[in-house]
């Protein structure tokens, strides 16, 4: 996140397992406390493979990008062909 922000590339956290009281005092980061809004990001990176994210399937996920965006898979939850990229 720092890294992204470092080139003024705005970021936003969506994890639903996070206590967002403890990320902003912890960590100093203030997550989002309900889901990302559909049709908004310009990139998507999955960072966590939570089941939640598991059923909201490739489709789901790909709803919260702009109709260009790209979808990075850290934790390999979808397949090849649903990400643009993945480790």
């Amino acid at each position: 996140m720092r890294e992204l922000t470092s080139y003024h590339a705005k970021v936003d956290i969506y994890d639903p397992w996070i206590d967002v009281a403890e990320a902003e005092h912890e960590y100093h980061v203030s997550p989002l406390k309900d889901k990302p809004q559909a049709n908004t990001y310009d990139a998507i990176i999955l960072a966590v493979a939570h089941p939640e994210f598991l059923q909201l399937g490739a489709a789901g996920i790909h709803a919260f990008g702009k109709v260009q965006h790209v979808l990075y898979d850290v934790k390999s939850l979808l397949g090849k062909a649903e990400a643009d990229g993945r480790l």
